[in-house]
């Protein structure tokens, strides 16, 4: 319904005029993380510290943890990010270049071993209907953690280890018989601590993963009859931009120097949208060579704001 109405717009403003019209709609774009790192189409890893002085349990678990959420984001919820357990207790440059030539991965996150705080116990209260006397009291249990990831990106433009650090607190609850000890308590507290991997892991993610930004762009039409621009631009406006860019490749030998303009830039825009900036790039310049368009000093602005 939406390209029926579109096409019927497109063709009564095309009657109105024989110069380019534009067509201009929002898109939702993906930008880098809050972490300022670039992830779009890069492989990964994430490797975890064994200092040989603590359980691995817990660090196994926000390891995987943050690897399943980045691969929702990054990869369509398929499982393509590798994680590895290292027998390290110290991190430098060095090491990162190793762990990205042994995983072969464009980028690796390393998560350094677990730092706990002191267990904090609320007083305890009585459970209705308890199943047992070890679990007729219960008290609410915290514990602090801070975390350190070190993050290596191979294809980044600085050679340079990027360390990230967040503190979280896991909360659980400890059933006891009233009168237990309450070290004892809060050592039962620490041990179940595990099942608080799968929230660190995610609370990490959110540095990771990309933000979008609604963004307005344009593309042109040309001539009521013409019906290829009408189709592209229809395209174009369903985010089907491989079949426009079809189309306007196909454009491009027009006769007419400001119809090649005009094909050069949407053909630009497409690559865009596709990820080529590359390609992008090269289009714009093309279309320069006819003349360029009024779009096309802000489609280069954009080309070049990613390529940092």
């Amino acid at each position: 319904m939406r390209r029926f109405t579109l096409t019927l717009g497109l063709a009564a403003l095309a009657l109105a005029a024989c110069s380019p019209q534009t067509l201009t709609f929002s898109v939702e774009m993906r930008h880098p993380s809050k972490s300022g790192i670039d992830l779009s189409r890069k492989s990964m890893s994430v490797v975890y510290m064994d200092d040989g002085q603590a359980d691995t349990t817990f660090s196994n678990g926000v390891a995987s943890s943050l690897a399943r959420c980045l691969e929702e984001d990054y990869f369509a919820g398929n499982e393509a990010i590798g994680v590895y357990k290292i027998p390290v207790d110290s991190v430098s440059l060095d090491l990162m270049h190793g762990l990205v030539m042994d995983s072969g991965d464009d980028v690796v996150f390393l998560l350094g071993p677990p730092a706990f705080g002191d267990v904090v116990l609320t007083e305890l209260v009585s459970v209705k209907n308890p199943v047992s006397v070890d679990s007729a009291f219960v008290s609410n249990a915290q514990l602090p953690y801070n975390a350190k990831l070190f993050v290596y990106d191979s294809m980044g433009k600085e050679d340079e280890l990027h360390v990230f650090r967040g503190s979280s607190i896991l909360r659980t609850q400890v059933f006891s018989n009233g009168v237990t000890a309450k070290e004892f308590l809060k050592e039962k507290a620490l041990k179940s601590k595990d099942w608080g991997a799968e929230l660190v892991g995610r609370q990490i993610s959110n540095r990771f993963v990309p933000t979008w930004k609604e963004e307005a762009y344009s593309v042109y039409y040309y001539e009521g009859w013409d019906d290829d621009w009408i189709t592209a631009a229809s395209y174009a406006y369903e985010m089907k931009w491989k079949r426009a860019a079809d189309i306007w490749m196909k454009k491009v030998n027009d006769n007419n120097i400001g119809k090649r303009a005009c094909a050069c830039y949407n053909t630009a825009l497409a690559f865009y949208m596709m990820g080529d900036l590359g390609l992008a790039a090269k289009w714009l310049d093309r279309s320069d060579q006819y003349g360029s368009t009024d779009l096309t000093p802000g489609l280069r602005k954009k080309i070049e704001a990613r390529k940092r």
